[in-house]
């Protein structure tokens, strides 16, 4: 897209972190805004940092109930009158746990909002985006959609899947005027942590401060970034120096890379047991 003005944007999960960094930099391009969060409070913060530049509505709803999300969809064409891009990023992470202790709850919690929540938000947007001049659709995948990470199998999962559906529609809509980007951020500095639910708080307080110091991007970083792989019709966006590490490991040293990476950890101190 060589200019993003007045184009009409969806995004989910915008009440913080990349959803909120997006937002607010998609309103600068002078984007019309759709967004979405499950939380109605963040959302609204959200929609007041935007709602001077450029206009703007919003929808709290679970983006892995499909009716709400074609209802969404709906709405928005309705009142914009075209849709030009949307990003699927809403998602969510549970406790540390090995496979062996990670119930069939948390596979269906996880998988519900990071993968069905992307191939809702997939396809009860593709008729609008089918049907303009040039559209672009952006899934959030983790750079766990290129590598597996241990004690985080339904996050890792998810991930995995969003890149193998986004990768496919890639394919089966080449040469069409829809852009299809799959993203693969790494560590980014958003509440995704702090918001799991945990039933070991000190474990839990340990682990945030970990992956705070782990995190290396700023969701406002990786929001530009997304801005301009849009803008570029980038079909794949590695986000941060520990994503492009990760994936050259895995690519140069496919069978082997979790013996160089995660070698050092201490699984049995890590995860949670019951």
């Amino acid at each position: 897209m060589q200019t993003l003005k007045d184009k009409v944007a969806v995004i989910t999960g915008a009440g913080s972190g990349i959803g909120r960094s997006l937002a607010i930099a998609l309103a600068k391009e002078g984007t019309k805004l759709a967004l979405n969060d499950w939380n109605d409070q963040a959302l609204q913060a959200t929609i007041s940092m935007v709602d001077s530049q450029t206009e703007v509505i919003g929808k709290a709803y679970d983006v892995s109930d499909k009716s709400s999300v074609y209802a969404f969809a709906q709405s928005v064409a309705d009142h914009f009158g075209q849709i030009d891009i949307v990003v699927n990023n809403a998602g969510i992470a549970i406790e540390q746990r090995k496979i062996n202790r990670t119930d069939y709850d948390y596979y269906e919690k996880v998988l519900a909002v990071n993968l069905w929540g992307v191939i809702y938000g997939t396809k009860a947007y593709l008729p609008h985006l089918e049907i303009r001049p040039e559209a672009s659709l952006v899934n959030i995948s983790s750079i766990f959609g290129i590598v597996g990470q241990p004690l985080q199998a339904p996050y890792v999962i998810s991930k995995f899947g969003v890149r193998g559906f986004t990768e496919t529609l890639r394919n089966e809509t080449r040469n069409t005027g829809l852009a299809i980007t799959c993203v693969h951020p790494g560590g980014i500095k958003t509440n995704i942590v702090r918001n799991i639910e945990a039933k070991h708080e000190a474990r839990h307080d340990k682990f945030t401060k970990a992956f705070d110091k782990m995190a290396r991007t700023t969701p406002d970083s990786a929001a530009q970034q997304i801005v301009n792989a849009i803008k570029k019709k980038k079909s794949r966006l590695l986000i941060g120096s520990d994503a492009k590490g990760m994936d050259f490991l895995a690519r140069l040293f496919p069978s082997w890379y979790d013996k160089i990476v995660y070698r050092k950890l201490d699984l049995d101190r890590l995860a949670v047991r019951d």
